[in-house]
């Protein structure tokens, strides 16, 4: 019975301070466990931040950052891969179906390069401003797209994670707003 009561309050105690998890958890684990309100699963914000090793040790002005430098990022990856999908089309429809969505991603870019500045003077009203806009990008290229179904199953994969990279953002700029 004794060693029942002592494993009973030994697991009471651990309950209050698992030993897999550190007394005190990182920043990135705070925002990322707080951005539910913004449709942002925890999961889904530690993949995000994943990309930069950085990210768990960074303050929490430091996470809305690296999370504009990774739509940044991303926004310049998906206009590699956009200029694939071009050279390999023969089809002028497709090019130019293309072409648009090159464009507005590339003009994306400098806003969301532009955005870390907004963070740092504490303007959170503009980079929720510039995200919102970034959030808009996918949304042209799929219009762009929408009649040549071969190009938009192309698209479709670099939109989609591009919006949840820009949604992270948004959701950790958000969060800085609110605290």
């Amino acid at each position: 019975m004794r060693s029942c009561i002592l494993s009973f309050s030994l697991l009471f105690l651990l309950s209050y301070h698992p030993l897999s998890s550190s007394a005190a958890s990182s920043k990135l684990d705070k925002v990322c466990n707080n951005l539910g309100g913004w449709y942002v699963s925890p999961e889904l914000c530690h993949s995000v931040f994943s990309a930069d090793p950085q990210s768990p040790t960074a303050d929490l002005d430091g996470i809305a950052i690296i999370s504009a430098n990774i739509a940044a990022k991303n926004a310049t990856s998906v206009i590699a891969d956009l200029n694939k999908f071009l050279k390999a089309s023969s089809d002028p429809n497709h090019q130019k179906a293309l072409q648009t969505c090159l464009q507005v991603y590339t003009d994306v870019i400098p806003k969301l390069n532009s955005v870390t500045e907004s963070i740092k003077s504490k303007n959170f009203a503009e980079a929720e401003n510039v995200f919102n806009a970034a959030l808009g990008v996918p949304a042209k290229c799929d219009h762009a797209t929408a009649n040549y179904p071969p190009v938009r199953a192309l698209v479709d994969k670099e939109d989609v994670y591009f919006s949840s990279v820009v949604l992270v953002a948004k959701a950790v700029s958000g969060y800085l707003a609110s605290n």
